[in-house]
């Protein structure tokens, strides 16, 4: 009876010890993971900076006012990609801008009206604006407001599905209102005060008569 008991006891112990030890490694394994995870959020908020860092270095050694982080973007079907895009402020006041891509053509088009499907030659493909979505292969940030002399470097969100496979060269198009240019000073002309929603028509592409093309460039998407 008495080395029933003590056999218990030693099973008893045994068993804690075994629960201690697990618990510690599950403490040391979580500690771990959460270590990983956050250097990887480090080393990723590492190349926005690297690659904000470098538009903006583009920018001012270019003197152009748009640039990419990549003049060519491969991607595949149905799967998300991420370029960046920097604008050049040279207004002496802060400002609104609006951005769209249009989609000028396609290297094998079936139909040389169209870019593919309902999408012709022209039309929008990327907006901020709600009515667009039906169109969108790239999402865009919504207009904003970049100081005098400064530079703003964006993300646009690539992800075309139910397009046939093509290269299409498609062009992105940074609109100002024109009341930037008859602000007097350093008066600031900003998306709270200007009317966004109509800037273009969303079938033809063209830019209203309140705003004025500001900027714009012309880059390939492969899609895969």
């Amino acid at each position: 009876m008495r080395w029933s008991k003590k056999g218990a006891l030693e099973l008893s112990i045994n068993a804690i010890v075994v629960l201690i030890l697990a618990i510690t490694i599950l403490g040391l394994g979580i500690a771990f993971i959460r270590g990983q995870f956050g250097a990887l959020r480090g080393q990723f908020e590492q190349v926005s900076g690297e690659v904000k860092t470098e538009l903006i270095n583009k920018i001012r050694e270019s003197g152009e006012l748009l640039v990419f982080s990549r003049g060519e973007i491969d991607v595949q079907t149905g799967k998300k990609d991420t370029v960046y895009y920097g604008i050049s402020n040279t207004a002496p006041q802060k400002a609104c801008f609006y951005v769209v891509v249009q989609c000028l053509n396609a290297q094998n088009p079936t139909d040389p009206e169209y870019c593919t499907q309902d999408i012709r030659l022209g039309q929008l493909v990327a907006g901020p604006s709600k009515d667009q979505i039906r169109k969108k292969w790239m999402s865009l940030i919504s207009p904003v407001d970049i100081n005098a002399n400064d530079v703003g470097v964006y993300p646009m969100t690539i992800q075309i599905s139910g397009a046939r496979k093509d290269t299409y060269l498609v062009e992105i198009l940074v609109a100002l209102p024109k009341a930037v240019g008859e602000a007097e000073g350093d008066e600031e002309v900003t998306c709270s005060s200007v009317a966004s929603e109509t800037v273009f028509d969303t079938e033809t592409g063209e830019i209203s008569g309140e705003w004025t093309v500001y900027a714009r460039k012309q880059f390939y998407v492969n899609l895969n």
